[in-house]
């Protein structure tokens, strides 16, 4: 065929007779379906729009490329199966993603997980695929999302899919918990999560941090923010590991965060140009959100995006039927945060508040309000209480998969807390006597009939009225009274004394004499 004819084939894809430039337009076609691919991840929700739009491309590029009619058909510029490989390319990427989209949103997943997991390694496919060797005799067709999936996005699928059966109550409960092989866990997992404060946190983790109310602590998280966005050491002792932290924070309004924030950059010596692109503040005050609707706001934040995300307030963000001090409500919450925590691949920190009275004399993880679940549930429980000494704090935490931690002593020098060693960390502030233990009540007497008989009968006789009152006053009840007097008059301990036929019979412990008998 002369490639500088007009041709009576519209050819935009493998067709039959081959034409000349069929290895140049298969090459076009794979560029171009690779380069829509990438911007897949990126999405929101699936691009129908788009998809229309590169149809109508489609469309008005096989009009532009028709140049005349043999016989009442149309011929077409010789060199136009390049552009329409391209048009056909992107057209496709795009359809196929929607398909795929789709499959994964029927699966159950949400737009976070199919974005960040599903589409990327999708994406990752499609590069693969697009370097492939071009073979003009084989038709190799472009990889979909769902369909031969790699072993890494499928395992991130099946992970997710466990963690949302567990964490979602409309789910059903039997999740496929499947298990590992040692060989299969110790390949996965070589290693533990990276660093990013050293001592307490990993990526991926969560940490409470728990004090009194007023007692600072969300400078002292302001603080540690800081330190994680500048790679600086927190407190002068925890190593950091630099990256963009996001603080989420629904007590404060924007003016205020702009007006302590930096304040503690201040103190700290740290410049505009050190963070003012590394730090971002989500101020949620009057417009809340609790912990379940944050899975829509994180949508918007793509995997690794933040080192760090502080919560603050953590127990404004609980849900409406969501009881602090229930068990099993907080262990989903904490749940929920996991699920967050693995999909973005961030470390969380959660500001929560003790619970009234006296702190000192609890362990670590009994400090803080609600369910004990809360310390329990995380990986760092870090609680700051009272020193004996005034503008002083002791830090301690709880951790999980660092070496024990031993208590610091903090000195408040405004807008700061400062590591202070000459304190003494276990003189903690005792504002209150701990609730002595109840007295135990003496155990009751074992009341036998000798013992009743000599506590409550005398020799002068009574009736049994006025014994039972003497007896009830040292809590023998009525009923027992009655019992044990009558196996006293049985054992002939008591005896019983008659008179008139209208008159009571009394008891007492001598004998009646004949003189004092009933009335013949």
């Amino acid at each position: 065929m002369d490639e500088t004819s007009p041709t009576r084939i519209y050819n935009d894809g493998p067709c039959f007779p081959r034409t000349a430039l069929a290895v140049e337009a298969e090459k076009a076609y794979r560029d171009w379906f690779a380069k829509t691919a990438m911007n897949v991840p990126a999405w929101k929700q699936p691009n129908r729009t788009l998809f229309r739009e590169l149809m109508l491309a489609r469309e008005r590029l096989r009009a532009k490329a028709v140049v005349g009619a043999d016989h009442g058909v149309c011929v077409f510029r010789p060199d136009h199966p390049i552009e329409a490989s391209k048009a056909r390319g992107r057209a496709q990427a795009v359809w196929i993603a929607i398909e795929g989209w789709r499959h994964f949103s029927r699966e159950g997943f949400d737009t976070q997980t199919i974005r960040t997991v599903a589409m990327s390694g999708w994406n990752a496919r499609v590069q693969r695929w697009c370097k492939g060797l071009l073979r003009p005799d084989q038709i190799v067709v472009p990889p979909r999302p769902h369909e031969d999936l790699d072993a890494n996005t499928q395992d991130r699928l099946d992970e997710i899919r466990q963690l949302s059966e567990l964490t979602h109550d409309t789910l059903p409960r039997a999740a496929d918990i499947r298990p590992r092989s040692l060989r299969r866990l110790l390949d996965r997992f070589s290693a533990l999560k990276r660093p990013i404060i050293h001592g307490l946190l990993r990526s991926g983790e969560t940490m409470n941090v728990i004090a009194p109310p007023k007692v600072g602590k969300s400078w002292l998280v302001s603080d540690m923010a800081l330190a994680v966005a500048t790679g600086r050491p927190w407190l002068d002792r925890f190593d950091t590991e630099r990256g963009d932290v996001l603080i989420i924070d629904n007590e404060l309004h924007p003016s205020t965060s702009a007006n302590r924030i930096p304040k503690v950059m201040a103190a700290r010596g740290i410049t505009d140009a050190d963070v003012s692109d590394h730090i971002f503040v989500s101020n949620l005050r009057g417009n809340l959100k609790d912990i379940r609707s944050l899975g829509n706001y994180f949508d918007h934040v793509y995997e690794e995006r933040f080192k760090m995300i502080v919560i603050d307030a953590f127990y404004r963000m609980l849900p409406a039927n969501a009881d602090e001090n229930d068990n099993a409500a907080m262990a989903g919450v904490y749940n929920t945060i996991d699920r967050y925590a693995e999909m973005l691949k961030s470390a969380f920190v959660l500001v929560h508040h003790t619970s009234k009275g006296n702190q000192s004399y609890k362990s670590i993880t009994d400090v803080g309000a609600g369910a004990g679940s809360q310390a329990r549930a995380t990986d760092t429980h870090l609680v700051l209480r009272p020193h004996e000494q005034d503008d002083a704090i002791v830090l301690d935490a709880a951790v999980r998969s660092w070496p024990p931690l031993d208590p610091i002593g903090l000195r408040w020098n405004f807008p700061i807390w400062t590591s202070d060693q000459t304190l003494d960390a276990s003189k903690l502030k005792n504002d209150g006597r701990r609730r002595s233990a109840k007295k135990e009540k003496p155990a009751k007497p074992v009341w036998t009939a000798e013992s009743f008989t000599e506590a409550f009968v005398t020799e002068q006789p009574q009736t049994a009225v006025v014994i039972k009152a003497a007896a009830k006053a040292d809590d023998v009840s009525g009923r027992q009274a009655t019992t044990l007097l009558e196996h006293a008059e049985a054992k002939g301990l008591v005896h019983r004394w008659r008179f008139g036929s209208n008159q009571k019979h009394q008891f007492a412990t001598e004998p009646q004499s004949r003189d004092t008998g009933p009335e013949r």
